[in-house]
This record gives structure tokens, C-alpha cells and sequence, in this order.
């Protein structure tokens, strides 16, 4: 079977991969984002698309090809592998910066594969701001703390590895 012999099932495919990829983007992060809703509604029309185009691939192998695409995007999201690959690729730059921070630091600058929006000295360590106005009006980051927990009384703060927290401010 040639590639030019179905340009709609390539077509659909790629749409399928272009939306697995998006998730995972959006899974990267601690909190959810406002453009979660408009990729909720693209994973929808894909699902309608699908419903319809499932009797015309008939017989054709090019119908498992979206499949896997959201199976595996799906099994990446539960066991939170974005946010744990993506947390991984950006501490030692996030590290390297917590160790050193004096004050508070008006951010929107890259610290590893995170755009940070504000960066704040805590006792013993930093906390990094990397998603604000979520679904739920909570902003969203990674805490650095090597010393002991994070005092509650300066937020939120859940453990995720080592000397990190991820860290929720708001309502």
C-alpha cells in the first residue's frame, strides 16, 4: 500500500499526532491550562472524525496508526512521564539557579525546558512559578527545598522528587 493511495487517513493520522503531542506539552506541566479546554474540543472533533471515517478504513491498516497514537499518549499521560522527562531535562538548570537566587525575581525567562514567570527566595531554597491561570485559578510550580519541607504557611507544597515540591498557590 502506497503513502498517495490514502492522503486522508496520512492526513487524519498526522492530526491525531499533532493532538498527542499538544497532551503531552500540556502533561509536562503541574496544573492545567486554559488551552486545555480548546484541545479537549480538537480531541473531540478527532473522535467525531474518526466515528466517520472508520467505515470508509475498512480493511485498512492505516486505522491503527491513530489508535496507537492515543493509546500510547494515554499511557504516557497516566504514569506522568511528560512532567517527570520534562522536569527531569530542566532541574539542573533550575538547581543551579535555586542555590543562587538572593530575592525575588520577576521571571518570564527559560530556566531548563520551563518559561518561568516569577521566581521567590524561600527559607532554604526557591520556588519557580511555571503555569498560572489554571482551569481551577491556581498558579502552579516547582519549590526547591534541600534543606526540609516548605513551611505551609508560604503555600501549598506536595513532594515530587528528591529536593522538589511542586508547589499550588490560590483559591
Amino acid at each position: 500500500m502506497r503513502l498517495t493511495r490514502q492522503p486522508l487517513a496520512l492526513s487524519f493520522s498526522g492530526a491525531v499526532g499533532l493532538a498527542s503531542l499538544l497532551t503531552l506539552f500540556e502533561a509536562s506541566t503541574p496544573g492545567l491550562s486554559f488551552w486545555v479546554l480548546g484541545l479537549a474540543l480538537y480531541w473531540l472533533v478527532l473522535a467525531v472524525a474518526w466515528a466517520w471515517l472508520s467505515g470508509r478504513w475498512a480493511g485498512s491498516s492505516w486505522r491503527f496508526v491513530p489508535l496507537a497514537l492515543v493509546v500510547g499518549t494515554v499511557l504516557l499521560v497516566a504514569v506522568d512521564a511528560p512532567l517527570h522527562a520534562r522536569f527531569a531535562l530542566s532541574e539542573p538548570s533550575m538547581e543551579r539557579y535555586a542555590r543562587s537566587v538572593r530575592s525575588d525575581h520577576a521571571g518570564h525567562r527559560w530556566w531548563g525546558l520551563y518559561r518561568v514567570d516569577e521566581v521567590e527566595k524561600i527559607h532554604g531554597g526557591a520556588r519557580f512559578m511555571v503555569t498560572s491561570l489554571t482551569l481551577d485559578w491556581k498558579s502552579y510550580g516547582f519549590a526547591y527545598s534541600p534543606g526540609r519541607a516548605p513551611d505551609p504557611a508560604e503555600g501549598r507544597y506536595e513532594h515530587f522528587t528528591g529536593p522538589w515540591y511542586i508547589w499550588t498557590d490560590g483559591p
